[in-house]
C-alpha cells in the first residue's frame, strides 16, 4: 500500500510532525517507542529495498501514533509495538474524523510495525476493520444541506467546501492548489489531478460564488504557497468540523470529501449541464465514469421501474 502513496509535501510534514516528535521526547515511555519505530525502519531498510520517501512516510504515520491515542482521550500510551491492544487500534476508528483512505494508511503502518514485533493482533483480521461506507457506497446531500454546511463554515474550512461541493475539485487537488494556480483575471483554476507523481493538469472555470472566497485565499501568499497547507486528515478534521456545526452530525448525516464532489455534479447535472462538460469539470478519463458520479445510472434504472410498474399497472 504504501509504495502507491503520494509523497507529502516536505515542508508541510517537518512542520506538522514537530510538535508531535517534541511532545514524544518530553515522555520517557514515547521515547522509548520512537527508537523502536527507528529500529524497525533500519531492519526494514536491511530486509527490502524501500525507499527513503517510503521510509519517511513510515515514521510520520508511526511516530503520531502515541499522539493520536491523546487525542482520543487513551492514555497511558504504549512503551512499544508488543504492548500495543486491539481496543487502541478501534479507538483511532471511532474517534479521529478521517476519510476511509486515511484510516487505512494509519493501519497498514501499525499493523506492519506489530507484526515486526510479533504482536499477535497483526494477524487478527477483526481488529483492523475499516470505517464502513466512505468509499464503497455512493452518497450525496441535498442542496439545503450543502448550502447550511457552507453558511457554517469558517475560513479554511469554507474554502475546502467551497471548492469540493461548489467546483467539484479532489480533496487532494484542493491540498495540491497554490496561490499561483488561481487565474483570477482569467476567472479559472490550474487544477492538477490526483496520481501518484502528479496527474494531469486541466483548467476549469471557477463557480461565481467560490471567486471571492479565492481572492480572500490567495492575499499576501506567495506563489508558490498552497492555499491550504494541511495535511489528509488535517483536511478531514475541517471539513468534520464543519458538518458538526451545521448540525448535520446531529441528524445522522454522513459527509465526505468525496460525497461533496458528487453532490456537485448531481446539481450541476440538474442545472443543465451536459455530461461532457461534467466530465471535463471533473478531470474524468470517460463520460461514463462521471454519469457514475452523478448517479444517473441509478437514476435511470429507478425511472424505467417505474415506467414498468405504470404500464403493467396494480399486481392485485
Amino acid at each position: 500500500m504504501f509504495s502507491e502513496v503520494r509523497r507529502p509535501d516536505r515542508r508541510s510534514l517537518l512542520t506538522l510532525a514537530r510538535p508531535i516528535v517534541t511532545h514524544i521526547r518530553s515522555d520517557p515511555r514515547a521515547t522509548r517507542w520512537e527508537r523502536e519505530v527507528e529500529r524497525f525502519l533500519s531492519w526494514k531498510r536491511t530486509e527490502s529495498s524501500v525507499g527513503e520517501g517510503w521510509v519517511r512516510r513510515m515514521r510520520w504515520e508511526l511516530l503520531r501514533f502515541p499522539d493520536l491515542l491523546r487525542r482520543v482521550g487513551l492514555t497511558p500510551i504504549p512503551e512499544g509495538a508488543g504492548s500495543v491492544t486491539p481496543e487502541m487500534v478501534s479507538a483511532l476508528r471511532r474517534g479521529l474524523p478521517w476519510e476511509k483512505a486515511t484510516v487505512a494508511l494509519q493501519y497498514a503502518a501499525l499493523r506492519q510495525f506489530l507484526a515486526w514485533k510479533e504482536n499477535p493482533i497483526a494477524a487478527r483480521r477483526g481488529v483492523w476493520t475499516l470505517p464502513s461506507g466512505d468509499s464503497t457506497h455512493r452518497r450525496w446531500i441535498t442542496q439545503e444541506q450543502l448550502l447550511r454546511l457552507f453558511r457554517a463554515s469558517r475560513e479554511h474550512e469554507r474554502l475546502l467546501i467551497a471548492l469540493e461541493g461548489l467546483n467539484g475539485l479532489r480533496r487532494v487537488e484542493v491540498l495540491r492548489l497554490r496561490a499561483k494556480d488561481v487565474a483570477l483575471d482569467e476567472g479559472c483554476l490550474n487544477v492538477l489531478g490526483k496520481g501518484r507523481n502528479g496527474g494531469k493538469w486541466r483548467k476549469i472555470p471557477m463557480f461565481p460564488s467560490v471567486r471571492p472566497i479565492l481572492e480572500s485565499a490567495v492575499r499576501g501568499l506567495k506563489p508558490t504557497d498552497r492555499l491550504i497547507a494541511l495535511s489528509n486528515s488535517g483536511a478531514d478534521q475541517l471539513l468534520s468540523r464543519a458538518v458538526a456545526r451545521a448540525g448535520l452530525r446531529a441528524e445522522g448525516v454522513r459527509v465526505s470529501h468525496h460525497d461533496l464532489r458528487r453532490t456537485f455534479g448531481r446539481l450541476a447535472h440538474g442545472a443543465g449541464i451536459d455530461l461532457i462538460q461534467l466530465k471535463n469539470l471533473f478531470g474524468h478519463a470517460s463520460v461514463e465514469m462521471s454519469v457514475r458520479y452523478v448517479g444517473l445510472d441509478a437514476d435511470s434504472m429507478r425511472a424505467g421501474l417505474e415506467r414498468m410498474s405504470q404500464a403493467i399497472g396494480p399486481l392485485s
